[in-house]
């Protein structure tokens, strides 16, 4: 008896569910699979059928991708949960934080996968869509491979999601979102946000040149960056104008801080995957730990001895955290900031209206919340929690009443077609 499945371990492959749809005449190439894939594939295509061992292969790459992307652990098991429920595939998988382990047939094949993550709104969104096309029998397996093999090379990117995808487009952003973080998160000032910039193109150019050195050159992006953040921002105090070093660090590392899986490990431990919750939140912490480590060697490189000293004068006198208090115009920095974030986490550009009506309503109920609770609770904290739990309350809520307008937006000019 597997223990995983629960069927006995000589059962044959359940037989596969037929949809009603007509085959395309696109057929999906094995050839261009990896040895062991391909391997595996002709294995199981002999046993039970090609379709069977397509199937697998589109399970496998779909978990993968996701992964990629930094889809919730969960959430791509889940998906992976429909795709072999729908279809009654013999298959188990174990998705680690960086590594993946694929087995099928009780074991009898097993394939391990070492994927880095990275931000990647449109690839979550597509592969997700093209599972569940498959899922629902809209599409046939070569179909879904052939749709996953495009979406890879672009072919579904429109050219602007492409120029911000990769290097060296990608580079705008990273002064775009240093510059404004440090003003509307961070007590910067104008002057504040211009170093920053310079230390976010820095940073940019860093981890792109790193990048394209590959290999063990990415281990050192974290603290190249942060050294580099540390030179420019104490060179410029010492030499060229006085400024608020905190700001500008924050801002300028913001982008490599990847708060995001601080999140996803809460919610994992919470939801009992303590494996992979415990080991993304340590590894997270050490990669900040890195990061501001490096960024107090760059100020100790170009201030010498004065370094602490230094920091100390910047906190007294050069961070104004009412800087944007009250003012109108802390709303469209606070909408830059957003572009330059929604950028980082490759959102395709003709949904950026949506994903900043949402931020905004969730980053003014945040403000607002704070703003009336500052004053009874300075010692206990309680106005910073409880306004970040109303501010993610708040974009929940506005998402989904979003998206209801929209779907009955849709539904409406759907009707009205059909009428006409």
């Amino acid at each position: 008896m597997d223990p995983l499945s629960g069927e006995p371990a000589h059962q044959q492959a359940r037989p596969l569910k037929r949809k009603d749809i007509s085959l395309s005449e696109r057929r999906f190439d094995v050839d261009t699979l990896p040895a062991d894939m391909r391997r595996v594939y002709g294995q199981l295509a002999e046993k039970f059928g090609e379709e069977y061992g397509l199937l697998f292969i589109f399970t496998m790459r779909t978990a993968v991708e996701l992964h990629r992307a930094w889809h919730m652990t969960l959430l791509t098991s889940n998906i992976l949960q429909q795709i072999k429920d729908e279809f009654g595939l013999r298959m188990t998988w174990n998705l680690g934080v960086v590594r993946l382990k694929f087995r099928v047939e009780d074991g009898g094949f097993e394939l391990h996968r070492k994927v880095p993550y990275d931000y990647d709104s449109e690839y979550q969104d597509i592969y997700f869509r093209i599972a569940m096309a498959l899922i629902g029998g809209h599409i046939t397996v070569h179909e879904a491979l052939l749709y996953q093999s495009e979406a890879n090379r672009g072919v579904h990117t429109a050219g602007s999601g492409r120029f911000l995808r990769d290097f060296p487009g990608r580079l705008i952003l990273y002064p775009l979102q240093a510059s404004m973080c440090a003003i509307i998160f961070f007590g910067g000032e104008w002057n504040d946000a211009l170093v920053a910039a310079i230390c976010g193109l820095a940073a940019g150019l860093v981890e792109y040149a790193l990048s394209c050195v590959g290999g063990q050159a990415k281990v050192l992006i974290d603290v190249v960056v942060g050294i580099s953040t540390g030179v420019i921002g104490g060179l410029w105090y010492k030499y060229v104008e006085k400024c608020c070093l905190s700001a500008i660090f924050l801002g300028t590392l913001y982008w490599f801080f990847y708060g995001t899986a601080f999140v996803i490990g809460l919610l994992e431990i919470i939801a009992g995957e303590l494996e992979t919750g415990v080991t993304r939140f340590v590894a997270v912490s050490v990669k900040t730990f890195v990061l501001s480590l490096g960024a107090s060697l760059g100020l100790m490189l170009s201030l010498s001895s004065g370094a602490s000293g230094t920091w100390e004068q910047s906190e007294n006198e050069h961070c104004n955290a009412d800087f944007t208090k009250g003012q109108w115009w802390r709303i469209p920095i606070y909408l830059l900031c957003s572009v330059g974030v929604l950028g980082q986490y490759r959102l395709q550009i003709d949904r950026y209206w949506c994903a900043l009506i949402v931020q905004l309503v969730a980053y003014e109920v945040q403000y607002q919340v704070f703003n009336g609770l500052a004053q009874g609770h300075t010692l206990d904290h309680l106005d910073t929690a409880s306004s970040n739990i109303m501010g993610c309350a708040g974009g929940v809520i506005s998402a989904c009443v979003l998206s209801w307008v929209i779907n009955i937006s849709r539904k409406f000019y759907c009707a009205r077609l059909l009428q006409n």
